[in-house]
């Protein structure tokens, strides 16, 4: 990562707004005669502040200005009785300001539109991301279809935001070194976090000085070297599961207003997608699950209908690898059917994981549940495949329903 830091330090003169400059000349000549009536007839002290001449004035600028205006003028028509020498050209310049600033929302409602279609060709990249784990890997790249040249997504685990996946445009290096530095620090969401206000309120936000705001996360702002970025949540069966962050770092350009609205517009649409390649790959668990627990039970009917009855007790269960009996199955399932045996086979803590399991629950997700560390969920679900002679989760899956649907009837 040689030489970014030189970036990091740059002149913050050198980095642009990438809100729209104002072209125009009929609305530089509009903003010019405002400012120029406000400074007579108000208080206001405008100095260069917007005037024509300024080759930076922009959207944001421009209606900033206009803001002020507008809010001087009211404060001159307050004090001034009605009929006094200057009201009627305080009501003029009052009217004129609005109307220049719908011209100038006019402006901004057409950059949203053509925001919207990009927010479309960038949803386009994720159209074919059949599983999760896609889903999460391209999501970046596809936020980097909005114009951004860096976006990272996180998830929301354990109330802390932690980056999975991240994209910087040839550099995956340093794309690996942001999400580590989240991974290996945690911050909490809570009160000193700025991406928390993103949870409560379920709306995006925009940071315009990262290095010196105490609320970011400060390793991944150190690692990044983010001058400014807007966030937003990815909202799933309305809860924010997660965060987009997105930036302008190479083009030098500082994120406005309508980056924030963008970035939320495509995280919504994200966040409708990942629900349904979510809820698909589970519906593949279930029936994966199903069609195990079908075949296990055939096999059985078979072994119990036409499997040799030795002049032993095993007539009444089938020895291991018995002919006739259920592939790996039917003396697996004899040796912990009914309730108590899997409760003897189980310690408490793996029979909690199995449910899981049993739920669709990833190890990621068994972790957060049960509040223990992925590593820990993991060795679980080794523990309970060894003792139940399983070698898929699926077929852990398959006997536990078929022990639970036992118990169910012999209660019954």
């Amino acid at each position: 990562m040689e030489g970014r830091p030189a970036l990091a330090v740059a002149d913050p003169d050198e980095w642009r707004s990438t809100s729209r400059p104002i072209a125009d000349p009929e609305l530089r000549a509009g903003l010019e005669d405002v400012l120029d009536r406000a400074a007579s007839l108000t208080r206001l002290d405008v100095g260069q502040d917007g005037r024509s001449s300024d080759p930076t004035l922009d959207v944001d600028r421009l209606r900033a200005v206009l803001d002020r205006v507008h809010r001087s003028v009211v404060e001159a028509l307050r004090d001034e009785a009605p009929g006094g020498p200057s009201h009627p050209r305080l009501l003029d310049l009052l009217l004129d300001a609005r109307a220049l600033d719908d011209r100038v929302v006019a402006v901004v409602e057409a950059d949203r539109g053509a925001a919207f279609d990009r927010v479309r060709e960038a949803m386009a990249a994720l159209r074919d991301a059949a599983t999760v784990d896609q889903m999460l890997a391209r999501a970046p790249v596809a936020a980097s279809r909005l114009g951004f040249d860096r976006a990272f997504v996180s998830a929301i685990e354990r109330s802390c935001f932690i980056p999975q996946a991240c994209f910087i445009q040839g550099d995956p290096e340093w794309a690996a070194a942001v999400v580590q530095a989240g991974k290996e620090r945690p911050r909490r969401l809570d009160q000193t976090l700025a991406e928390t206000e993103i949870v409560r309120r379920r709306a995006p936000i925009r940071v315009l000085d990262v290095q010196r705001d105490p609320r970011v996360h400060r390793e991944i702002a150190e690692v990044s070297m983010s001058r400014s970025y807007v966030a937003a949540p990815v909202v799933v069966r309305g809860q924010v599961v997660g965060f987009l962050h997105a930036d302008y770092f190479a083009q030098r350009r500082l994120v406005s207003a309508l980056d924030r609205d963008m970035l939320w517009m495509f995280s919504e649409a994200f966040g409708q997608a990942f629900e349904g390649v979510a809820l698909a790959a589970r519906m593949s668990t279930l029936r994966q699950v199903v069609k195990q627990a079908a075949a296990t039970t055939d096999g059985t009917v078979a072994w119990a209908v036409d499997g040799e009855l030795p002049l032993t007790a095993e007539a009444s269960a089938p020895a291991v690898d018995a002919p006739g009996a259920p592939p790996a199955a039917g003396p697996r399932v004899a040796a912990i059917s009914g309730g108590p045996e899997i409760d003897e086979l189980l310690t408490r803590r793996e029979r909690e994981v199995l449910r899981l399991m049993a739920a669709g629950e990833t190890n990621g997700g068994i972790a957060d549940r049960l509040v223990i560390s992925h590593g820990t969920a993991k060795t679980h679900v080794k523990h309970i495949l060894r003792k139940l002679r399983a070698s898929n989760r699926a077929e852990a899956v398959s006997r536990y329903l078929q022990i639970e649907h036992r118990r169910a009837h012999a209660d019954g």
